[in-house]
C-alpha cells in the first residue's frame, strides 16, 4: 500500500512540475527592472501614492503597477528586456505623463530618474493622451483599483480579480488582507450581501460586473490608531442586479447521497435567497450563510473542494432549508430576515477505556460501550433593523428559536478495582424526548454626538439592553442495573422524569466616554463611565416518578420539586486613560496608552426551593481592578506593531447545583453533593501580547503572540471520594495553590509573486496548569500540561495549481504527586493538490495520516485519501460533473484519546468511510440587464 501510494504521489508531483515549467517558460524575458521618481513641475516637491502603469507599446497590455512610495518613488521588477515599453503616471489634478522605453539586455536595469508631472488646466489633456483606465489610484484616503484595467477570463470571479491585485492578499482561510491590514468588512455597493460572509459574494459575483474596489479605514472604529480597514465592490451601472445559485445531486456506494440548491437574487435595493441540502456524507451546516459559502461558483481557479467531514462523530443524516431578506429602504435604514431550519439524524457507537487513579497508589479500570440515537429539529428565525446615521446608530434584532430532541442511549460499563479485585457491571438506558423555545431581543443605540462640539448639546454614549427567554420541557426514562460480586451492592432504577423550565435573562449595559472635570482633559486625561446589569431568573417543576412493578410509577418526593433561582450581578465600572503620541505625517506614528479601570461588583443571588436546604440568598461585593497598557508603533509602507501588557481581575460565585443540588441515585457511578459552605474564588491574571502585521507590498506577514500566567485564589475544586467498587461521591471545595502559565501564537507569512502565492502558518498553544483537588480525603496537586503545534504551506501557481501539506502535533501530560503519570500524543499530516489541467478539468486530492499514542494503549494508525475530478461545461461554465472517491483506503476511525487530572480515556466511535460518488451541478449565472443597448 505505501508503494502505491508513493507512485501516485510522484506522479501528481511530477504533473504540476510539467505544467509549472511550462508556464515558467513564457516568463522567461521578464528579468528587467526600473525605477525612478515623481516630482511636481511647479514645486519640484515629491507627489506620494501617485499611479504607476507599465503597458506594453504594441498592444497596450498591462504589465504591472504601483502607487509611489512617500518620497515620490516607484521601483519595478520583472519586466520584460529587449522590447518598447510605456510607462503611464496619473494623479489627481495633475496630466497623464507617458514615456516610451526599452530595458537594455545586457544590464536589465534602467533609471527614468525624474517622471515631471505637469499640471492640468480643466481640459481634456487627459483623456486625449491615454484610454486605459489607471489600475490604482489613491482617491483622498480611498485606495481604488478599477476592475476593466484588469484582463482576466471570461468565468473569472471577483476572487480571481482580488488575487490579480498587487498588496491584496486572500488567505487560504478566506482572511483577506491590503498592504498586511485584515480586512474587517466586504460590502458590495456599500452594504453586506447575504450575510457579510465575504466568500458569498468574492466567489460568486463574476469579475466582469465590478467597476471598481475601494479599500477604506473605518472613520467609526473606536481604535482610532488601527482603525478596522472595509473593502467595498462598486458595481457597474448596467450590472447592479443580478441572480446566481446552485442546483446539484450526486448518488454513490453504500447509498450515499447528497442534493442541494440555492437560488439568489438581488437588487440596489434588496437582496433574496433560498437555499436547502439532504445529504448523508456529512455535510452539514449551522445557518443559511453557511450553506451558501458551500454552495459558491468559485471561479476559473483552483479550489480544494468541500468534501465530507470524516472527522464527524457516528453517522449522520442532515437536512436543512432558508432563506434571507435584506431591504435597504434608505441610506439610514435597512431590514434584514433570515429562517433556518434543520434536521439531523446522528447514529452513534463508541467504546471507551478509562483508567483512574487514585491517592493511594490504586487504578480503578473502566470500560464503557455505548451507543446513541440522536433526532434534533430546530427552526430558527431572525431579523434585525438597522438605522444609521451622523447623529446615531440604531440597532434592532429579534430572534426566535424553536427545537425538539429525541434520544435514545444505552451503555454498559465495566468496572474493576486493581487493589481488591472487586468488579462491578452497570446497564443504563435513558430514553429522553424534548423541546425548547428561545426569544432573543437585543436592542443599541450609539450616540455619536459629543458634548463639546455637538449643535444639540446630546453627550455622546452607547448603550445596549439584552432580553433572552428559554422555556421548555422534557421527558425521560432512565432504566439503570448496577452489578457487583456482592450481591448486596446490587441496585436496580426504573425512574422517570417530566420537568419543565422558564429561564429569562435582562441585560443593560451602558458606556459613556469622556465624563470627567474639565481639569483632567486639560491634562489629557480621558475618564469614562460603565456599567453592565445582569438579572437571570430560572424556574423549574421536576416530577420524578420511580416504576412499582404493581401500581406503576410512584412519586419520588426527594426528587420531585419546584424551584426559582435568580441572580443580579451589577458592575460600575470608572477608567481612566491617557495617551501619549509621536509622529511625522507619512514616516511614522507612535502612541502609547496606559488605561486604569475600578470595576466593582455587587453580586446576589436567591434559591427558592420546596426542599428547605436548598432554600437561601446571599450577597457578595468584590472590588475589580485592571490596569491596560498599550504601545503601538506603525511604519508607514513597512509594518504596525502593537504591544500589550494586561492585568486582570474577576470572580466566580458557586451556584446552586454546587451549593445545593439534588443528588439522583440512579447515576450510580458518580454521585454529586452540594457544600453549603462554597465562597467565591477571586482570579488575577497578567497577560503580554505582541502583534506585527508586515505592509510591504509582496511579502505580507501576520504575528500575534500571547504569554499570560494567572492564579485563583479561593479556587473552586473538585474533592472525591471512591469506594471499593469505583462509585465516586463528588463535591466542590474552596482550596488554594490554583496557578496556570500558558501562551498562543500564530504567524502567517504570504509571499506574492505576480500571479503566485505562498503561505506559512505556524500555530503553537501551551497552557500548564496546578490544579488542587481532595481525593479519598486527601489534598493532592495535579499538574497537567497540553500543547499544540501545527506547520502550514501552500503554494498557488497562476491559479492552474495549488499545493498545501501540513504537520500537527497535540500532546497531553497529567501528573498527580506521587502516584500517577499519564500522557498521550495525536499527530497529523496532510498533504493535497489541485489542478486544472487542461481548461475547464479540475483535479483535487488530498491525504490525511493521523496516528494516536498513549502509555496506556498501544499506538493507532490510520490514513484519510480523498480524490476527485470535476469537469465544467456549457458557455460559462454553468454545468459541472464530477466523480468523488472518498476515504479510498478504507481507513477512517474517530479516535478517542485524552487525559485530564487523574484519568486518562482511550477509545474509538464509528464514522463515516469510504465510498464512491458521481455529481452533477448546475449554476445559473445572470447579472445586470439583458436588453440590447440601441445603436
Amino acid at each position: 500500500m505505501t508503494k502505491y501510494l508513493t507512485i501516485i504521489s510522484l506522479q501528481i508531483f511530477m504533473l504540476g512540475c510539467f505544467i509549472t515549467s511550462r508556464a515558467q517558460k513564457k516568463d522567461s524575458t521578464y528579468v528587467g527592472a526600473i525605477e525612478g521618481v515623481v516630482k511636481d513641475s511647479v514645486h519640484n516637491y515629491v507627489l506620494r501614492s501617485a499611479t504607476l502603469s507599465v503597458y506594453k507599446a504594441g498592444d497596450d497590455k498591462l504589465i504591472s503597477y504601483q502607487l509611489s512610495n512617500n518620497f515620490g518613488k516607484f521601483q519595478f521588477k520583472e519586466l520584460p528586456v529587449g522590447i518598447k515599453l510605456n510607462i503611464l503616471m496619473s494623479y489627481v489634478g495633475y496630466q497623464v505623463y507617458k514615456k516610451e522605453f526599452v530595458i537594455p539586455a545586457d544590464s536589465r536595469v534602467l533609471d527614468l530618474k525624474m517622471l515631471i508631472a505637469e499640471r492640468a488646466e480643466n481640459n481634456l489633456e487627459e483623456v486625449k493622451i491615454v484610454a486605459q483606465k489607471a489600475p490604482v489610484e489613491m482617491k483622498g484616503d480611498t485606495l481604488v483599483f478599477n476592475a476593466d484595467a484588469f484582463k482576466l477570463d471570461t468565468n473569472a470571479t471577483v476572487e480571481d480579480l482580488l488575487r490579480k491585485l498587487a498588496g491584496v492578499t486572500v488567505w487560504s482561510d478566506g482572511l483577506i488582507t491590503v498592504n498586511g491590514k485584515k480586512i474587517s468588512n466586504l460590502y458590495v455597493e456599500g452594504k453586506p450581501f447575504f450575510g457579510g460572509d465575504p466568500k458569498i459574494a468574492i466567489q460568486n459575483l463574476p469579475k466582469n460586473v465590478v467597476e471598481k474596489i475601494q479599500v477604506y479605514e473605518n472613520k467609526e472604529s473606536p481604535d482610532k490608531v488601527n482603525p478596522d480597514v472595509n473593502m467595498n465592490i462598486v458595481l457597474k451601472k448596467d450590472k447592479k442586479s443580478g441572480l446566481f445559485g446552485k442546483i446539484g445531486g450526486g448518488y454513490g456506494t453504500d447509498k450515499r447521497y447528497a442534493i442541494d440548491g440555492m437560488l439568489n437574487g438581488y437588487t440596489p435595493k434588496t437582496q433574496v435567497g433560498i437555499i436547502g441540502t439532504h445529504n448523508n456524507v456529512n455535510k452539514t451546516a449551522n445557518n443559511v450563510q453557511s450553506l451558501m459559502a458551500n454552495s459558491s461558483y468559485k471561479g476559473e481557479g483552483t479550489n480544494y473542494e468541500y468534501q465530507s467531514d470524516f472527522r464527524q462523530r457516528g453517522l449522520n443524516i442532515f437536512t436543512s432549508a432558508g432563506f434571507t431578506l435584506a431591504h435597504e429602504f434608505g441610506k439610514p435604514d435597512r431590514l434584514n430576515t433570515s429562517y433556518f431550519f434543520s434536521n439531523s439524524d446522528n447514529d452513534l457507537k463508541e467504546q471507551v477505556h478509562t483508567v483512574e487513579s487514585l491517592n493511594d497508589g490504586n487504578q480503578l479500570i473502566r470500560d464503557n460501550v455505548g451507543t446513541s440515537k440522536n433526532v434534533n429539529r430546530s427552526h430558527n428565525f431572525n431579523s434585525s433593523y438597522n438605522h444609521s446615521s451622523d447623529e446615531r446608530n440604531i440597532d434592532a434584532n429579534f430572534n426566535i428559536r424553536n427545537s425538539i430532541n429525541n434520544s435514545i442511549n444505552t451503555q454498559t460499563a465495566v468496572g474493576l478495582n486493581n487493589a481488591t479485585g472487586e468488579a462491578s457491571q452497570n446497564a443504563a438506558r435513558q430514553e429522553n424526548s424534548g423541546d425548547q423555545r428561545t426569544i432573543d431581543v437585543n436592542l443599541k443605540l450609539s450616540n455619536k454626538n459629543s458634548y463639546l462640539n455637538s449643535s444639540n448639546k446630546q453627550a455622546k454614549f452607547d448603550t445596549q439592553y439584552a432580553y433572552s427567554n428559554t422555556s421548555g420541557s422534557n421527558n425521560s426514562k432512565r432504566t439503570t442495573d448496577f452489578s457487583t460480586s456482592d450481591p448486596s451492592q446490587n441496585e436496580n432504577f426504573n425512574r422517570q422524569y417530566n420537568t419543565s423550565f422558564n429561564n429569562s435573562v435582562h441585560t443593560i449595559n451602558l458606556t459613556v466616554p469622556n465624563v470627567g472635570p474639565l481639569s483632567l482633559r486639560y491634562l489629557g486625561v480621558n475618564m469614562e463611565f460603565k456599567n453592565a446589569l445582569k438579572v437571570n431568573d430560572n424556574k423549574e417543576t421536576a416530577v420524578v416518578g420511580d416504576l412499582d412493578n404493581t401500581i406503576g410509577y410512584v412519586k419520588n418526593s426527594y426528587l420531585t420539586n419546584k424551584s426559582n433561582y435568580s441572580t443580579l450581578s451589577e458592575k460600575p465600572v470608572i477608567g481612566f486613560s491617557k495617551s501619549f503620541r509621536k509622529y511625522l505625517d507619512n514616516r511614522y506614528y507612535k502612541t502609547l496608552r496606559v488605561s486604569l479601570f475600578t470595576e466593582g461588583e455587587v453580586f446576589y443571588q436567591k434559591n427558592a426551593s420546596e426542599k428547605v436546604f436548598q432554600r437561601f440568598s446571599e450577597f457578595n461585593f468584590r472590588f475589580l481592578p485592571s490596569v491596560f497598557v498599550d504601545y503601538t508603533h506603525n511604519k508607514a509602507s513597512t509594518f504596525n506593531r502593537t504591544y500589550s501588557l494586561n492585568y486582570t481581575t474577576s470572580a466566580n460565585y458557586p451556584n446552586v447545583y454546587q451549593l445545593a443540588p439534588l443528588t439522583d441515585s440512579s447515576n450510580v457511578y458518580f454521585l454529586h453533593y452540594g457544600n453549603a459552605n462554597l465562597k467565591s474564588d477571586y482570579k488575577q491574571r497578567l497577560e503580554f501580547g505582541f502583534e506585527h502585521n508586515g505592509t510591504r507590498v509582496g511579502s505580507t506577514g501576520r504575528l500575534n503572540l500571547r504569554f499570560w500566567i494567572s492564579k485563583i485564589g479561593n479556587y473552586i475544586g473538585d474533592s472525591s471520594r471512591y469506594d471499593a467498587l469505583g462509585r465516586r461521591m463528588h463535591y466542590n471545595v474552596n482550596v488554594n495553590g490554583y496557578q496556570d502559565v500558558g501562551y498562543r501564537a500564530e504567524w502567517q507569512q504570504a509571499f506574492k509573486m505576480k500571479a503566485n502565492l505562498l503561505e506559512l502558518t505556524f500555530a503553537s498553544e501551551l497552557n500548564y496548569a496546578n490544579t488542587p483537588a481532595y481525593i479519598n480525603g486527601d489534598e493532592v496537586l495535579q499538574k497537567n500540561l497540553t500543547t499544540y503545534n501545527r506547520l502550514r504551506l501552500s503554494y498557488n501557481f497562476n491559479s492552474l495549481i495549488g499545493f498545501s501539506g501540513s504537520q500537527s502535533i497535540s500532546t497531553g501530560t497529567t501528573k498527580q504527586e506521587g502516584n500517577v503519570n499519564y500522557s498521550y500524543k495525536n499527530f497529523g499530516t496532510t498533504g493535497g493538490m489541485s489542478v486544472v489541467w487542461p481548461k475547464s478539468l479540475y483535479w483535487n486530492t488530498n491525504i490525511n495520516f493521523n496516528r494516536s499514542t498513549s502509555n496506556y494503549s498501544k499506538p493507532i494508525d490510520f490514513a484519510i485519501w480523498n480524490a476527485s475530478i470535476a469537469y465544467r461545461f456549457l458557455k460559462g461554465e454553468n454545468a459541472e460533473i464530477k466523480v468523488s472517491a472518498l476515504d479510498l483506503l478504507g481507513q477512517n476511525k474517530s479516535i478517542i484519546n485524552y487525559g485530564y487530572n487523574n484519568s486518562i480515556s482511550t477509545g474509538s466511535v464509528n464514522v463515516l468511510q469510504q465510498y464512491f460518488m458521481l455529481t452533477l451541478a448546475y449554476y445559473p449565472r445572470f447579472f445586470g440587464s439583458t436588453e440590447k443597448k440601441k445603436p
